[in-house]
């Protein structure tokens, strides 16, 4: 049924159109070999099988209720508990871009929305700003949503049995030329600066999810520049540990900070925001989505045997609906023409190279990047993140419905 429906989505949704405008900061589009033009349901793949086709049961899920006010539930003790981590985290990154979002009835809708899919994590992502890339100045802004909306969504994941990551992050208010993981300076006196707003802003949050029973904590996101910086990383993670005793990661961008970072042994995971570039096809077969898996997949066992202590979990992941994403799959301000075929086998071909491999019993889990806090999300005409209403969220449903017996005897049999 999935390969019939990806095959009459082909026609709308196939990337074959003409040459895109890519963002300027990108180097010019590759030139691309001509890979087969068969439609998705009759290409062959060289071994890719379809989870359908095996008859796997589904994992029950029951029909959330809907809770229109915050539950009042007593934050639970927490305890720094790494065998928590051997159970396999079917997590998706959830998101509000504006204040009072998170909170709303909307985004009880899209939370209802995202527990049906077999999720039983989620990441809840609140951001500060800071001016530039050089800046020591470190607030809120009028869109960083209150902790009262951060904890409506924590109770109502927990009412659901679903439990939280929480992430803090930071982006920049007036610096459109750069990104996080620019951030640096020239001296030490505005390091320590920096670290010392950086420490106030993590503390407030580390504080709050000791308060709100949340599991999962990260201590930051992608501030590639910052985290040569190892002694003070250190020093704050020491700090977060006496303000909370859960599980402490860090989620390091992809582009090689991940093998860089020295102080993984001071957390209880390795956090990786994983959109790893892997083909160089215009309209990738399945075949060509799993070479392209190879050297991350290489990397990133280099990196367990540097640090045998410390499972894996992407704590981001995932692909826009969009011509050229196994190209570009990081780029969030691309613009391009609607490939729901794309994203639904690059769906695929991650599950197949990550989901319970054999191999690889260090990889726990991971967070499906993005579900917004809007039910309305998604669909057949959207190019964004999000594979709500989309042939990637059978996909998804597929796997994070799976019986762990059944998952377990999928992934002997690859």
């Amino acid at each position: 049924m999935l390969l019939i429906l990806l095959s009459a989505l082909a026609t709308a949704g196939c990337a074959n159109q003409a040459a895109l405008s890519e963002q300027a900061a990108l180097p010019p589009p590759p030139v691309y070999a001509s890979p087969p033009s068969t439609p998705f349901s009759t290409r062959t793949r060289n071994g890719y099988v379809s989870p359908t086709a095996t008859n796997i049961p589904k994992r029950a899920v029951a029909p959330p209720p809907h809770i229109p006010t915050r539950i009042a539930i007593a934050p639970r003790a927490l305890s720094r508990d790494p065998a928590a981590l051997h159970e396999f985290q079917r997590g998706i990154a959830y998101i509000a871009v504006k204040r009072e979002q998170y909170r709303s009835a909307d985004s009880q809708r899209a939370l209802d929305k995202l527990f049906a899919t077999g999720a039983n994590y989620i990441s809840v992502l609140v951001t500060w700003y800071q001016t530039d890339i050089h800046s020591t100045d470190i607030a809120p802004s009028p869109d960083t949503p209150t902790d009262e909306e951060l904890a409506f969504v924590i109770d109502y994941a927990r009412a659901h049995g679903v439990k939280v990551l929480l992430k803090p992050q930071l982006d920049l208010l007036h610096d459109k030329k750069h990104w996080r993981g620019e951030i640096q300076f020239d001296n030490e006196t505005d390091w320590q600066m920096w670290f010392t707003a950086y420490r106030k802003f993590i503390l407030h949050y580390a504080r709050f999810a000791q308060a709100q029973g949340v599991q999962e904590f990260a201590v930051g996101t992608e501030l590639y520049a910052t985290t040569t910086r190892a002694a003070d990383w250190r020093a704050l993670i020491r700090a977060v540990r006496q303000e909370y005793t859960g599980l402490l990661t860090y989620a390091a961008n992809h582009s090689g900070e991940e093998v860089r970072v020295q102080f993984w042994d001071d957390l209880d995971f390795i956090g990786v925001n994983v959109f790893y570039h892997l083909t160089n096809y215009r309209t990738p077969t399945m075949p060509q989505i799993l070479e392209g898996w190879a050297m991350p997949v290489r990397q990133l066992t280099s990196l367990h045997r540097a640090f045998p202590n410390q499972p894996i979990i992407f704590t981001e992941v995932g692909y826009p609906s969009m011509d050229l994403a196994s190209a570009w799959p990081w780029n969030w301000q691309r613009n391009g023409a609607v490939d729901l075929e794309e994203q639904a086998m690059l769906y695929e071909g991650l599950f197949q190279t990550w989901w319970r491999h054999p191999e690889r019993p260090w990889f726990r889990g991971m967070f499906i990047w993005n579900w917004l806090a809007d039910p309305n999300q998604g669909g057949l005409k959207d190019a964004d993140f999000t594979p709500h209403g989309k042939p990637a969220e059978e996909i998804l449903k597929l796997y994070y419905q799976m019986p762990d017996s059944a998952a377990n005897q999928t992934t002997t049999a690859k």
